[in-house]
């Protein structure tokens, strides 16, 4: 299983949310090649051909638009690699990621979302920060290091702000004239 999408629904709601998903790549013309479930109550994984930071700009798009408003999709977070869960794996990967994607000026925010792992959460943001040689800025980051862990494989992205779905952040119809009209 090699993730590169993690979408959060509503609890005992995967089955709709699975189909939302690939509705939602035929609007998009992006094909949804496959989706799984985690086994965690209202998380899912799926594969998405091309770039899933594409497809979850395309799935703002259609929300911001009016075009089509999910039900079930209420988070969708793109993944860039897929990692076994292990702390030294991890690093390595966020490292080569910060590398490739934050600039030598620019600043980090580390997002760990972890589930059915005993690490500690702040021992691993601490233990990934070190490995990056980039400013921390908790408050106003230039960028954000995604980290989705899970018992045995661990997704990461380097992602700026909005490159990440939420839906109840979204305004519906903001894109197309659907915000107040003046008289």
């Amino acid at each position: 299983m090699s993730f590169n999408l993690v979408v959060a629904t509503g609890w005992r709601q995967e089955r709709m949310c699975m189909e939302e998903l690939y509705k939602v790549g035929d609007i998009l013309g992006k094909r949804v090649v496959e989706v799984w479930f985690t086994g965690f109550d209202g998380l899912i994984t799926g594969r998405v051909d091309g770039d899933p930071i594409e497809f979850v700009r395309g799935l703002a798009e259609l929300v911001t638009s009016g075009y089509y408003v999910p039900k079930y999709i209420l988070r969708a977070t793109p993944i860039m690699i897929v990692v076994k869960t292990d702390l030294d794996e991890i690093n390595r990967a966020a490292a080569e990621l910060a590398a490739k994607y934050i600039g030598p000026n620019e600043s980090f925010k580390i997002e760990l979302k972890k589930r059915g792992v005993k690490y500690d959460r702040l021992a691993v943001i601490d233990y990934v920060a070190k490995a990056i040689d980039r400013r921390v800025d908790l408050t106003r980051p230039d960028k954000y290091l995604w980290i989705e862990m899970f018992p045995t494989r661990t997704g990461l992205s380097v992602l700026k702000e909005g490159e990440s779905f939420s839906l109840m952040r979204m305004k519906v119809g903001e894109g197309h004239g659907g915000g107040e009209q003046s008289s």
